[in-house]
Formats: structure tokens, C-alpha cells, sequence
């Protein structure tokens, strides 16, 4: 299962995940003939226990054959996957219904629960999560979870302490199994090594630091053409993004400023980040470094930071890790072999700590409908296709051996792993790579390896090999949780008001900031900006969030 490729593979493996319903106004029972796990034949606390009578399980499925890279004959409720599911566990999984896309997925599921006609397992978003719970439509899979989650899964969701499981908790009940988003996908601060070379500095640190790094890539010509048109720090319109292309947040974060987030203010009360005195303060910052040309003229208008990179014009970029992948590092060194870039986790405050806020921990939720007579068969598939998945199960190792068949074909695309993946698989294949041994990688890390060794071989001339090394040793090296600070949310879902109001207020908030940076509104249109804000909806959503973490 492969942890991160580029921003877009994230938001696909989101989007494959969800599903939906069965009956009028009663839960329609299962047409499987009602049998205990004891006449089954199964062990009861058994996570891998085999049933000696079949078991069928009907699900809901968002998924395209598009992209799986399925070989000819196999199909996306016909394949390898399903058939060792069934040769593992004696369960056979079929679909209820299939849809090709998301947006079909999302209107199919709507009309299941509105018809209160669900298959027997499906995965949901938290508004649909809470809607079936309130329907009395699901199972109530706290026990299930407790005696039968196998060891590897369990693990998963404590690497993130309550975060996940509290996301799927209602009433103090696991309604649904939650995916887990990992962590240390903020942004982090790369920086063209052969320019800072070039006009004598030292690596950044604080943001006065950064500054007179980004200043004198602006005006001591790094490039060499004899022109200055080289450009110092630049964004998204947006300023600041979690998981996303070049923004401001790390500038930000050394303020103590959070763009977008629900928090606790110094008081300890519960309050939008965005409208606190600190994000007055990074405002102005970012004002100032417009006005001196530090911050790139066209950052609101331009369509392709890339753009940049490939001319050879941008020497910092303020991306996560996986950055190489696709971004104006790639296109400068293929366009500059010369060019040399590296990552750190800067600027820090003025305590030393690089910080950073997180984002929702749980994506989708797996959920079974209530009287189906057989819960514990989809934690079990849960824990036979994550052992697999992982390679951690030998029978299933030679499962579509080269072909690259997307995870997601299992029958579950939940994505589940530790909370610090990304730095776990680079300490793992850094270890392997300082000992010329590859021995005990499993088949994705030793294709990580593969690139290290070919771009030690011949640097960067396979750019594909080059990224792979950059994100992979370089980018997730500083994803080390002992590298950055974490502000945590304490809300992440959708009140009442914020589903009428909530586009009104993030227009009002991006605009606003926007034009206080480009210097089109003073700094104090921030306190105006505040009151407005309050009086549009936000006062009312904080009450409503406040009420909902309480509850």
C-alpha cells in the first residue's frame, strides 16, 4: 500500500472511499440464513478465524476498474483479492451496488439512506456517519473491534492515541472503523543549496534568517544571467494550506499564526485561528515582505509556481515532503542538473520549535448495518487484507506479483497506517541503504531503494530516480516528530450554520487577508474584518463548536 506519491494520489485515495443501503422503514434483514460464530466454526476471538459454513457479505463500492491495473479476466468484484478473502476466511463478497464514480457514489448512497436500504457494509463520511447513527441503521461495533481488530490494526489507530477512534465514537459508541490520514504533511522549507553557496549565507533559521536568505536571492543575482529577476518567497492565493502546494504556513507557524483552524486561544477557550491577534501580526509580516519585494509580485495571479522553478527563477519552495514528486524542484534540475536543493524544518519561533497545526486524523468510516448477523466477518476482512496488503502475510505475497494492482481493489479502501508512516519507512529504508542491504524491505521500500542506488549511480540523470530519493531521504527525513511542534485542532467537523454560512465566511476571510498583504487594505482592516466575520456566522459556529466538543 503505497503511503504518498503526490498531493493528487492522496485526494484519489479519498475520493475512492464511501457506500450505502437496504429496506423501507425497517432494516431489511440479511437473506443469509442467521448462524452464530459457534455453528459457524469459528473461532470467537480469533481476528483470522476461518468459518467452516460460507459467509456472504453484500457491500457498497465507489470504484472505477480505471487505473487498477487489473489483468485481463479480473474485475473489480471478480479478482484475486475477493478470492483470497474468501480462501482465507470462507467469506464471499459481493457488490450490492458499484458506482464508477464518486459523485455517482455520493448520490447513490444519499438515496440508500434515504430509503433506509443499505448493504451489509459500506464506507461514509462523518455527516453520513452520524446520519446513519441517528437512524438507527448501523451496528454498534465496539466489541467487535475490542476482541477481534487483529494486533497490526489495533496499533495503527493507538499510534494516534484517541484521535482516530474518537472520530467514529457517537454516544460512546464505534459506529464506524475511521481511515487515518498521517501525519507530517505540512509544509517545510527547501531551499537551493548552490544559491545560498552563491551569495555566501548560512543555512536559515528564524524568520529574520529566512528573510535575508530570500532577499539576497532576489538581489545578488544567483542565477548569474546579469539580470534581477530571480524571485525570494512566493504562494497560493490562499497563503496557507495543509498537505499542499507552495504556501505560506511555515512563515506563519513561527508567529504562532494558523490559518483556518479551530483551536484554544491563550485563555483556553475555543476560537477560530484565523481571526486571533496573531494572524494580525503574520499578516503584517507578509505585508511588509510584499511591499520590500521579497514575496513574489505575481503570487496572487500566478497559474504555475512550476513555471518558476523550470526557468530557473525560484530558489525557496514552502512545501511537505513529497515535494520532488512534481514541483518547480523537479523542473529545475532538469532544466539546471546544477541545481541542489535540501529541506528543513524552518523557520522556528522564538524558542527554537518549528511549528505547525494538523488536519483531520480520520477521512472515511467503515460502518455495517445494523442486523447483519455477521460484524465480526468485516473486522476480519479488514485484518486480512491490511496483513496482506502490507506484506506481511507470505500467502499473499505473490497476489498480482509486478502488476502493481491499486490497493484499493481490496474490498475495503481504507487507508490505515501508523500516525508517523512517512519517517518509519524512511528510517527503514535510510538503515537498509547505510548497510548496502536490502534484504528486509518489503517490495515498495526496496523500489525506494532501487532509486537511491541508481541515482547514487548516475545522479540525477533519471529524474524519476531523483525525486524518489528527494522526497523519500531527504523531504521525509524532517518529518521526525521530534522535528516540529503540532497546535492541534479541536474540532474538525460541520455545524449547523457552517453548512449555510461557511462559504460566505472563507470568501470574506481569503479576500480580506489577500488584500491586506498586497497592501489594497491596511493592517487594521484585519479588526474590521474580525467584527464582520462574527456578525456574518461566526459567532454563532463557535457557539455551535463549542456545544458539539462538549457533547
Amino acid at each position: 500500500m503505497k503511503l504518498k506519491t503526490t498531493a493528487a494520489v492522496l485526494m484519489s485515495l479519498t475520493i475512492l472511499m464511501t457506500a450505502c443501503t437496504t429496506g423501507n422503514n425497517e432494516v431489511t434483514p440479511s437473506t443469509e440464513p442467521s448462524q452464530t460464530n459457534e455453528t459457524q466454526g469459528a473461532a470467537t476471538n480469533d481476528p483470522f478465524g476461518k468459518y467452516s459454513q460460507p459467509i456472504t457479505l453484500s457491500i457498497g463500492k465507489g470504484i472505477s476498474a480505471k487505473g487498477t491495473n487489473l489483468p485481463n479476466g479480473d474485475t473489480v468484484e471478480n479478482n484475486e483479492y475477493f478470492r483470497y478473502i474468501e480462501k482465507k476466511l470462507n467469506v464471499k463478497v459481493k457488490f450490492a451496488w458499484q458506482t464508477e464514480t464518486d459523485e455517482a457514489y455520493q448520490q447513490k448512497l444519499s438515496v440508500s439512506i434515504a430509503s433506509r436500504d443499505i448493504p451489509d457494509a459500506f464506507l461514509v463520511n462523518e455527516k453520513q456517519l452520524k446520519q446513519l447513527t441517528e437512524a438507527d441503521l448501523i451496528a454498534d461495533l465496539s466489541d467487535v473491534y475490542e476482541k477481534l481488530a487483529s494486533p497490526l490494526i489495533k496499533g495503527y489507530y493507538d499510534s494516534y492515541e484517541d484521535r482516530v477512534l474518537k472520530r467514529g465514537t457517537i454516544n460512546g459508541k464505534l459506529m464506524g472503523l475511521p481511515s487515518t490520514k498521517i501525519s507530517g504533511q505540512h509544509s517545510l522549507t527547501w531551499i537551493r543549496q548552490d544559491w545560498l553557496e552563491k551569495v555566501g549565507m548560512e543555512t536559515p533559521k528564524t524568520l529574520d534568517d529566512l528573510v535575508a536568505v530570500a532577499k539576497a536571492f532576489v538581489e545578488k543575482d544567483p542565477d548569474g544571467n546579469g539580470q534581477k529577476d530571480t524571485v525570494g518567497l512566493t504562494s497560493i492565493p490562499d497563503l496557507s494550506t495543509y498537505e499542499g502546494k507552495s504556501n505560506f504556513s511555515p512563515i506563519l507557524g513561527s508567529l504562532h499564526a494558523y490559518k483556518g483552524q479551530w483551536m484554544k486561544d491563550k485563555s483556553g477557550n475555543v476560537s477560530y485561528s484565523s481571526i486571533l491577534p496573531e494572524m494580525k501580526t503574520a499578516l503584517a509580516k507578509l505585508r511588509d515582505l510584499y511591499a520590500a519585494g521579497i514575496i513574489d509580485k505575481q503570487f496572487a495571479i500566478r497559474k504555475d509556481v512550476n513555471e518558476l522553478g523550470a526557468a530557473g527563477k525560484l530558489g525557496i519552495v514552502l512545501e511537505p515532503w513529497w515535494s520532488p514528486y512534481g514541483s518547480p524542484l523537479t523542473d529545475s534540475v532538469k532544466n539546471d542538473p546544477k541545481a541542489e536543493w535540501k529541506a528543513y524544518s524552518v523557520p522556528v519561533d522564538a524558542d527554537g520549535k518549528f511549528n505547525t497545526y494538523d488536519t483531520d486524523p480520520a477521512g472515511s468510516y467503515l460502518v455495517v448495518r445494523k442486523g447483519y448477523e455477521h460484524p465480526d466477518a468485516v473486522m476480519k476482512i479488514l485484518n486480512v487484507q491490511t496483513q496482506a496488503g502490507r506484506q506481511l502475510d507470505p500467502d499473499a505475497i505473490d497476489i498480482y506479483k509486478g502488476l502493481n494492482v491499486g490497493w484499493w481493489v481490496w474490498p475495503f479502501a481504507l487507508n490505515l497506517d501508523t500516525e508517523d508512516a512517512v519517517f518509519r519507512t524512511h528510517s527503514e529504508l535510510k538503515s537498509a541503504w547505510e548497510a548496502k542491504d536490502p534484504s528486509k524491505l518489503n517490495t515498495e521500500l526496496t523500489n525506494w531503494y532501487n532509486a537511491v542506488k541508481k541515482n547514487d549511480e548516475n545522479p540525477k540523470k533519471d529524474l524519476a530516480a531523483w525525486s524518489e530519493v528527494m522526497a523519500r531521504m531527504e523531504g521525509a527525513a524532517q518529518t521526525d516528530p521530534a522535528n516540529f511542534v503540532v497546535t492541534r485542532n479541536v474540532f474538525f467537523g460541520q455545524t449547523k450554520t457552517m453548512e449555510l454560512k461557511w462559504a460566505i465566511l472563507l470568501k470574506l476571510e481569503n479576500e480580506t487577508f489577500l488584500k491586506i498583504v498586497m497592501g489594497e487594505e491596511p493592517v487594521d482592516k484585519f479588526d474590521s474584518f474580525v467584527a464582520e466575520w462574527k456578525r456574518l456566522g461566526g459567532d454563532q459556529i463557535t457557539k455551535e463548536v463549542e456545544a458539539a466538543i462538549k457533547k
